[in-house]
């Protein structure tokens, strides 16, 4: 949470009141923070129907002829607050919701039985059960109530609390509200509303362990509990829609406006206006209800799927196919190939490729690995780990992700555990963001707002001086509130609704025919007001392809002089043919690390992944052999991916050669079939920088694991003794020039095999033994400099903010101009052995920086020449470091920073997050 968050919500308390002053022997709990510390967060307060503050309101409504009813309508909150009482949580009938954003929401708390008719489908389909009472006396209940989260206890004479025996009838009654599509339900445990979340909250992983397919009576409490597993959207009735369109403030005073020129006899003036607005209205109705139908037709799927269930008379699992709405969190399922996901599962057994470029954008094929913790030995070290369902992703199959492939390496099926269904899924948070946006209040809104209010604020003046001057001259008072009225009809436009809803629909269908959709229409306003541009770097300002530039392998050498051992680097290797693999155990497991570390598949006979593994596999002249590629084909053998080189003939691997030992390099040149079977895959983690595969190498008694990844992370993992001791001066030539290079490594394992499809990655992936450097070149795209220039010329800001090598994205950076020739680069780095930022030039050592000094008692970031242009550069390990301590210097760093490098995914959203922040 940000420090004007917390601010804000401080704020907040302050407005309700301090709980310890209000903590009183009776009190109520009216109101508690919900989803505390997130981007849902909300404030909730409960409130109850008064009769005498409803009849009141209403004859109020009456005397002003329904317009304050519009009021309300418009205001919601104020309707509620009116009509109603504040009242406990635990018996209020509505519930008031103020959002981080001071939205406010109102929704009706909705009842129903938990002991349902079991011969009434919609009764049980609807009914949930809660946990038993803590406590049977209510009263009890309130004094010993934990204050720990600082809610507050309001004391309300008005209202009653119910007696002991209405509570105890009460506890068969489930309490519950929906806001945002997700279900808040009243948990009398912690006595508060919670966010009905799915299996995968706060749960250990040892929950994985013993995991077993639900009971026919399980999956019907849960399928009462979490509703249908469907992101359904229904159309908005027509009536609905065009209320809610004419009913806003501008709609109704074009009203006002056209009904008073009809009784000034401005009849053509008011008919234009009229007939303006109709059409306006229309066109927006049927591309409102046009964009419904093309999300709720994209969003809707439902399919058939094979759900496991537990016979406990049996003691047997049995497999039915179930429609996909029916499904439940905790369900056992089982995966097929070309299929689409209508669920978040976490994969027990097996490998599923996928293509998630409906939630990524990205059409590469991804592989899904299996949880390591299904039945694993009790003693597993990651079983009391909490389960996150970020960190743990490259185990999960999201829902809406396109299943192209599932592998087994036994008999048996695929089997996944649901973890979330419908809305709480990955593609259903996808769907609410574009049903319930961010508010965005940029500085174009605000300044709309600022002129209607000064125009209307100079007609209240003039209709004044107008009502003042006429009554002076005694004019009639038809007269008189004809020509007042007009002074207030011609300062506001009362056809600035109209226009605005033109140009909105007439800018849509101009992007539509360049293929830019927009799920905010009303974003395109402020598209002028834009002035900063984030880019990526790799596929957005550089080629998608990659080409393999050279290798750089080690090469070991003897000292017989000092008698130690020298590791340095080779001559550049742009051929396979050149690197010495007979002789030198380094370049042949290169060849090994470069054809089998990858993920790479063959899909419907073709090679498939991304584009870098596919170049270095080509360059090792090796080509990915898959025994059966039909995932109902049960593996005999211990591979299901075999890389070897294309001029070895179709062999299957054979018990018969038996086990030898030696190196690789021996083993290429000697007459064995060289083939490397592909173990398991531990997949690229953007957080760990690096991919990872176990491989056993035909005819040797050993497994081996092979890592790539960036070349800060693997010297870090690697063995200091095997890194050449110029590491850091060849990378830094190279990513001056804007290549990226990746680092290779390797590891002997003598484990079994049961252990190393269980062990954790973390527990091998280190003390590896570095192999060398692979330089790729990245091009920038074509269209780059000319877009930048124009951004540039137009005085918008770009920025670049990637996962690459920090020298790579500064030097793609100066090659697009996105920094020019003469500006400085200051870089500013902080470490967690010292959290004090420092600052120093790109490219340039001990030399102090004469542009800006940052005051260590103040925090915060002084300019010493303004004059000077510099541009502030920063890796992602110090942006967070920078983030969590030195807020002052976030924004100074968001202003002046040009390249953002090595960022994780949930930096790069924290940055664009704190930019939109600053405006």
């Amino acid at each position: 949470m940000t420090n004007c968050q917390y601010d804000g919500k401080l704020f907040e308390l302050k407005q309700i009141g301090s709980s310890n002053s209000m903590l009183q022997r009776g009190g109520i709990r009216s109101y508690q923070i919900v989803n505390d510390g997130t981007d849902d967060q909300f404030i909730l307060y409960g409130y109850s129907r008064s009769v005498t503050r409803t009849i009141i309101t209403w004859i109020f409504i009456i005397l002003t002829v329904g317009f304050l009813r519009l009021i309300f309508y418009w205001k919601p909150h104020w309707f509620l607050q009116c009509c109603c009482v504040r009242a406990d949580l635990a018996v209020c009938q509505y519930v008031l919701l103020k959002d981080r954003y001071k939205q406010w929401y109102v929704e009706t708390v909705l009842k129903i039985s938990t002991n349902p008719n079991p011969n009434d489908s919609n009764s049980f389909r609807n009914s949930i059960p809660i946990n038993p009472s803590r406590h049977d006396s209510f009263s009890e209940q309130q004094q010993q109530a934990d204050d720990s989260t600082g809610e507050p206890f309001l004391t309300n004479s008005s209202s009653t609390l119910p007696n002991q025996k209405e509570w105890r009838r009460s506890r068969d009654i489930h309490r519950y509200f929906i806001n945002k599509r997700w279900r808040y339900v009243w948990e009398e445990t912690e006595y508060k509303f919670v966010k009905l979340l799915g299996v995968e909250h706060n749960v250990k992983c040892e929950y994985f362990r013993q995991i077993r397919p639900l009971t026919i009576e399980q999956r019907a409490q849960k399928k009462i509990i979490f509703g249908e597993n469907s992101i359904s959207l229904r159309l908005t009735p027509i009536l609905k829609l065009l209320i809610k369109e004419v009913l806003s403030p501008f709609y109704i005073f074009q009203l006002f406006s056209c009904i008073s020129w009809f009784a000034d006899e401005y009849v053509a003036y008011a008919s234009c206006i009229v007939f303006i607005t109709i059409i306006s209205v229309i066109v927006t109705l049927y591309e409102v209800r046009k964009n419904e139908r093309a999300l709720r037709d994209t969003v809707h799927q439902s399919q058939v799927t094979t759900v496991l269930i537990y016979n406990p008379e049996t003691n047997e699992e049995e497999q039915r196919d179930i429609i996909s709405e029916d499904l439940v969190p905790g369900d056992v399922i089982i995966i097929r190939s070309s299929t689409i996901m209508q669920c978040d599962a976490a994969l027990l057994n097996g490998n599923v490729i996928v293509n998630e470029s409906m939630l990524t954008g990205e059409s590469i094929p991804v592989t899904k690995v299996q949880i390591p913790y299904y039945q694993s030995s009790s003693d597993h070290p990651a079983l009391n780990q909490t389960f996150d369902i970020h960190d743990h992703n490259r185990f999960i199959l999201f829902s809406g992700t396109n299943v192209i492939q599932t592998r087994y390496y036994g008999a048996g099926d695929v089997r996944a555990v649901v973890l979330r269904t419908a809305f709480s899924t990955a593609k259903g948070e996808l769907v609410r963001s574009i049903l319930y946006p961010k508010p965005v209040d940029f500085k174009f809104n605000t300044d709309t707002y600022k002129y209607v209010g000064g125009m209307a604020l100079i007609a209240l003046g003039g209709m004044i001086y107008s009502l003042i001057l006429r009554i002076m001259r005694h004019e009639r008072a038809a007269t008189v509130f004809k020509r007042t009225i007009d002074v207030i009809t011609i300062a506001v436009p009362p056809a600035l609704p109209a226009a605005l809803s033109a140009g909105l629909v007439y800018a849509q269908n101009r992007l539509k025919k360049d293929n830019i959709f927009c799920i905010s229409p009303r974003s395109i306003n402020i598209c002028g007001s834009i002035n900063t541009v984030v880019f990526d770097k790799t596929g957005t300002l550089t080629e998608d392809g990659l080409d393999l530039q050279c290798v750089l392998p080690i090469v070991r050498s003897y000292d017989t002089i000092n008698d130690i051992q020298q590791i340095k680097f080779g001559s550049e290797t742009t051929e396979v043919t050149d690197l010495n693999w007979r002789d030198d155990e380094a370049h042949s497991m290169i060849i090994v690390c470069m054809a089998a570390c990858h993920t790479l598949t063959r899909i419907n006979g073709e090679l498939a992944g991304d584009p870098l593994d596919l170049k270095m596999l080509a360059f090792t002249q090796y080509e990915l052999y898959e025994p059966a590629a039909n995932e109902q084909a049960n593996f005999d053998m211990l591979f299901p991916t075999i890389v070897r080189p294309i001029n070895i003939p179709n062999q299957r691997i054979t018990s018969s050669l038996g086990h030898l030992s030696g190196s690789v390099s021996s083993l290429i040149a000697g007459n064995i079939p060289f083939e490397i079977g592909i173990v398991r895959q531990l997949p690229f983690s953007s957080s760990l920088q690096r991919t990872s595969v176990i491989v056993r190498i035909l005819a040797k008694d050993s497994f081996d694991l092979l890592t790539k990844g960036s070349p800060e992370k693997i010297a870090e993992l690697s063995r200091p003794e095997t890194i050449p001791r110029n590491f850091n001066e060849i990378l830094s030539s190279y990513a001056k020039q804007g290549y990226r290079v990746l680092a290779l490594a390797y590891k002997p394992l003598e484990l079994s095999y049961v252990k190393i499809q269980r062990i954790e990655r973390e527990k091998i992936e280190h003390d590896l033994i570095f192999l060398g450097l692979v330089v790729m070149e990245n091009r920038l795209k074509p269209q780059t400099e000319g877009i930048l220039k124009v951004l540039s010329n137009a005085n918008i800001r770009t920025i670049m903010c990637t996962g690459d090598n920090m020298l790579t994205a500064l030097s793609v950076a100066r090659d697009c101009d996105m920094i020019p020739d003469d500006a400085k680069i200051i870089v500013i780095e902080a470490t967690e052995s010292n959290r004090m930022p420092i600052f120093s030039y790109a490219q340039v050592y001990n030399r102090r920086v004469k542009e800006v000094r940052y005051d260590l008692n103040s925090h915060r970031l002084i300019e010493l020449d303004r004059r000077s242009p510099y541009h502030f550069a920063i890796s992602g390990k110090s942006f967070q470091i920078v983030r969590d301590d030195h807020p002052e210097l976030l924004h100074r760093l968001c202003v002046r920073g040009t390249v953002f490098a090595r960022m994780l995914p949930e930096q790069k959203q924290q940055l664009i997050e704190t930019l939109q922040e600053l405006g």
